[in-house]
């Protein structure tokens, strides 16, 4: 930052100095301007949330807005008023906590000055957890239209992951992968008809109307996505990739062995090893997929449940462990895993919620907890996962001991969705979700969810207010 205030006091200088020679006049400050320098008193308040009026106080401002610049923890704001002895700006969305700069530009006697000041107080950024629509028409499904984030329509959304950059990739089922960037939705990725008929490049499916797709990664360093979907070698690949060159829009089929009936998928942040859940009569296993050898081999160290069920696995965001996310067996399982061997280790079968035929809704530690159809998960930087659970109509957090609250969304257990005209944004206690399905965070540690009910995608912001009220 302080790079920036040289760059600044620079420009300013070069600029005033071209100023003044090309009229070949002395350049003084306009009527009203003091000549006195500037003093910073404090600011306030020290606590606030984006859209806030923040104030400076001081003496010899000045009021000409122009003249003067003012960052929250690196980021311009606006100014929206100007007196001798106070400065009004508006809190930035997401400009985060930390210190107050402000400079102002003076020309006293002809000579370019730059006053400056850092507050020593570090401004704290509130932010208040809320539920909002980020993109689609909310309530209105069975359309597929692209456009602005909020006039497209979805069919069915269901994955839903971001990449470094905060773009989105969306799976929606039977249409296709669309991708979510710079405000507009567009066609990324075609799931069936077309494509090319030898090597399926550009399309996932084998047929007209098939849907054959399961999950989606991106590699470590982004440069793959990886898709995994769900069909005998006698079909094609099983496991293929698009590449960030082509815009991630081109199919290219990867795997060599056939190993039908693959579910889930996940690749580890921290070795880029991809994981593979195969649900195969009857038998639910853990793989690791090898894209030199472009084959699957079983994981050890783990003895996954012999169940039949959708399996999903997901990675927290460290590396060092391992969920499978059990959708029609209503439960979660959880494996410590060693980035340096991959392998898996400390398997807990029943780590949340309960193996059982028939899903129900409880908060509580491990078993005690209940789910009904959880879909997809991702994980926060603390290691705690977040879960969409589908027929609960909420999004349930698990801490690394397995005690599961409902983090967002009214419950409304055994449903297999919402009426539209249930639908609400607003605190993530009173918000309406209908069945929820893709989930991911971005880059800002905000929450989105893909719900096939309402088809849409909600944004979830989460606070810090319960913990700067508890500082207090």
């Amino acid at each position: 930052m302080e790079s920036f205030f040289k760059f600044y006091r620079l420009s300013l200088l070069c600029s005033l100095l071209l100023a003044a020679a090309c009229s070949g006049d002395v350049v003084a400050d306009p009527d009203g301007e003091p000549s006195e320098a500037p003093v910073f008193i404090s600011f306030a308040p020290e606590q606030a949330k984006a859209g806030d009026v923040l104030t400076i106080t001081g003496e010899h401002f000045g009021t000409d807005p122009s003249r003067i610049t003012v960052l929250i923890n690196s980021t311009p704001v606006q100014i929206v008023s100007v007196a001798d002895d106070a400065i009004s700006v508006i809190v930035p969305e997401d400009c985060g906590s930390g210190e107050i700069r402000v400079g102002i530009r003076r020309n006293p006697d002809g000579t370019a000055r730059l006053y400056e000041t850092t507050f020593e107080t570090l401004f704290t950024y509130t932010v208040e957890s809320n539920v909002s629509t980020f993109a689609g028409k909310s309530g209105i499904s069975g359309q597929h239209y692209f456009g602005p984030y909020l006039e497209s329509n979805f069919y069915a959304p269901s994955l839903l992951i971001c990449d470094n950059a905060d773009n989105f990739y969306l799976a929606e089922w039977a249409r296709g992968i669309r991708l979510l960037s710079d405000g507009e939705t567009s066609w990324m990725l075609p799931m069936y008809g077309g494509g090319s008929a030898d090597q399926n490049q550009g399309n996932i499916a084998t047929d007209a109307y098939s849907y054959d797709f399961r999950s989606m990664a991106f590699s470590k360093d982004y440069s793959r996505l990886w898709i995994l979907v769900n069909r005998s070698g006698s079909k094609g690949a099983y496991m293929g990739y698009a590449l960030k060159s082509d815009g991630y829009r081109l199919w290219y089929p990867d795997s060599s062995d056939d190993q039908p009936d693959c579910e889930g998928m996940a690749v580890n942040p921290a070795d880029g090893r991809i994981i593979v859940c195969r649900n195969h009569e009857g038998s639910t296993g853990i793989f690791l997929y090898d894209p030199d050898s472009h084959t699957l081999s079983p994981a050890s160290g783990c003895s996954p449940l012999g169940v039949t069920c959708q399996s999903r696995p997901v990675f927290s965001k460290d590396g060092t462990r391992l969920y499978v996310i059990h959708k029609e067996r209503h439960c979660i399982s959880a494996y410590d895993y060693d980035p340096r061997t991959g392998q898996l280790s400390g398997e807990v079968h029943e780590f949340a919620g309960q193996n059982s035929d028939t899903g129900e809704y409880a908060d509580g530690t491990g078993k005690e907890a209940r789910f009904n159809y959880p879909e997809y998960g991702c994980c926060d930087g603390e290691g705690n996962l977040y879960v969409a659970d589908s027929w609960n109509h909420c999004i349930r957090k698990i801490t690394p001991d397995g005690t599961v609250t409902t983090f967002a969304g009214v419950p409304y257990p055994s449903t297999d969705g919402n009426n539209p005209s249930a639908f609400a944004n607003g605190k993530p206690s009173e918000a309406v979700f209908s069945k929820p399905n893709g989930i991911c965070f971005d880059s800002k540690g905000n929450l989105y969810v893909a719900e096939e009910g309402f088809a849409d995608i909600r944004k979830i912001v989460i606070g810090n207010e319960r913990e700067n009220a508890g500082e207090e």
